[in-house]
């Protein structure tokens, strides 16, 4: 599962981006709006305040120290401007040691300001008690310099939309990406949690649908606590379901109707047969007659696999059960020049299953097996405890490429195979809704042994 095609994940990325840019923008986004409306403690500081921070940058580029060690500030380019955009603004930067002004400095603007060497102040906003502009503020802070560690205020100047800008460019410090780190961390933790928390109900009801098979259509994907953003999928699926199953339902009671209406021509059929003369004629006649009642008698049971209950609550004795199908193939086995031999468990064998899912099976088994066998050859049906019967072959057996293509509807191996491809098809589809299996083996010299186990009392 790639990131971009992740739900997941890009629920997350997106929540981290989200939370990035409000990260680097709040000057904008928090501080400026809680600024310019007064609100908090913020409404004493105002927007002067980004022009005062901006002010501080201009002055502290603006310091210079000669050859000679001594330290001034020169008019730059950036803070005349500055100063032609504030006409009252002012500036002072004192030595921190000895309280000596830098020249260059206002002396009006220092007059307010008694040098000191106890104290240190790393930042502090002020109004002059004497002026007349409310809103003027003014900034004072000791600050590491190109020239060393100096005292630096500045006053008077006003706010300009510019100044936002500014703030935000300032505002991409190391120091704030280090911090945004963790916070990125736990937040894109938070967001895992809370979008898997939110999908887990269309994990669930995925599961569901992957076990919906063509027998079990009648099945609804529970939509009690999904998100509404998916409900109408899910509605989607279950109306689809609805209409295959209504489908599905139509084909069955097409396939039961069309096979039972059958049956009746082939028995007439059967009993003119059977008042034939003895000849070679009504002996091939016989053949397909039983050919044409075997495929009616499949589609009947492909019918019945979608409504019937396979389970039973009783058992059987999977031994005598398969004995009586055997005994009642050995006509057409001896008829075909072919024998059967049946070989009992050494004890009584109890399956959990109706009688004529077993029927079934071994009927399909038995006769693909006698179509299978050499002429003269026997067909060896066995029953073993664990409810497991063999039904073995001695033909051309099958090719490990078409062991699983075999229990395919309607496969058959070339066109001269004969059958109509469903008994196998049918065995399978039995033995998955009984949870059993079927596999195919090689018999000892030469053929194919299935190997059919279903489920013991």
């Amino acid at each position: 599962m790639t990131v971009g095609r992740s739900l997941s994940s890009r629920l997350v990325l997106s929540w981290v981006a989200t939370l990035t840019i409000v990260f680097f923008t709040l000057p904008a986004t928090v501080y400026l709006p809680l600024a310019a409306l007064r609100i908090g403690d913020i409404a004493e500081i105002g927007l002067e305040s980004w022009t005062t921070r901006r002010a501080r940058i201009l002055v502290i580029d603006a310091l210079r120290a000669d050859a000679s060690g001594t330290r001034r500030i020169e008019l730059t380019r950036g803070l005349l401007v500055h100063m032609q955009r504030n006409p009252e603004f002012r500036f002072a930067v004192f030595e921190p040691k000895d309280g000596g002004l830098l020249p260059g400095s206002s002396t009006e603007l220092a007059s307010h300001f008694a040098p000191s060497t106890k104290v240190e102040s790393f930042g502090s906003m002020f109004h002059l008690a004497d002026d007349p502009n409310s809103d003027a503020r003014g900034y004072d802070r000791i600050a590491e310099t190109p020239i060393g560690r100096m005292r630096i205020i500045v006053y008077g100047a006003y706010f300009h939309w510019d100044d936002v800008l500014q703030q935000l460019y300032n505002h991409l410090k190391l120091i704030n990406f280090i911090a945004f780190i963790p916070l990125c961390a736990a937040v894109a933790a938070v967001a895992c949690f809370v979008v898997r928390r939110c999908l887990a109900p269309l994990r669930a009801a995925a599961a569901e649908v992957a076990v919906v098979d063509v027998n079990s259509l009648d099945r609804q994907i529970a939509s009690m606590d999904l998100p509404t953003e998916v409900l109408p999928f899910v509605e989607a699926v279950n109306d689809a379901f609805d209409r295959v199953r209504d489908g599905v339902e139509r084909h069955r009671r097409f396939t039961a109707n069309a096979a039972h209406e059958l049956r009746t021509p082939v028995a007439i059929l059967k009993a003119r047969v059977d008042r034939l003369n003895d000849k070679p004629l009504k002996h091939d006649i016989e053949r397909d007659v039983r050919r044409i009642q075997t495929i009616v008698d499949q589609l009947l049971i492909l019918a019945r696999l979608g409504g019937a209950n396979k389970k039973s609550d009783r058992e059987i004795d999977l031994g005598h059960t398969v004995l009586a199908i055997t005994a009642d193939y050995m006509p057409i086995a001896i008829d075909n020049r072919r024998t059967i031999e049946f070989e009992p468990p050494p004890a009584r064998v109890a399956a959990r299953v109706d009688g004529w899912v077993v029927e079934s099976v071994v009927a399909n088994l038995v006769e693909n097996a006698v179509r299978a066998e050499p002429e003269d050859g026997t067909v060896v049906v066995r029953v073993l405890p664990g409810a497991v019967i063999e039904v073995a072959d001695h033909g051309d057996g099958v090719a490990p490429e078409d062991r699983e293509r075999i229990f395919e509807a309607f496969w058959r191996k070339n066109d001269a195979s004969r059958g109509a491809g469903l008994g196998l098809a049918i065995v399978r589809e039995l033995l998955d809704e009984l949870h059993g299996s079927i596999e195919v083996r090689t018999t000892e010299g030469g053929g194919a042994t299935f190997v059919v186990r279903l489920p013991s009392a």
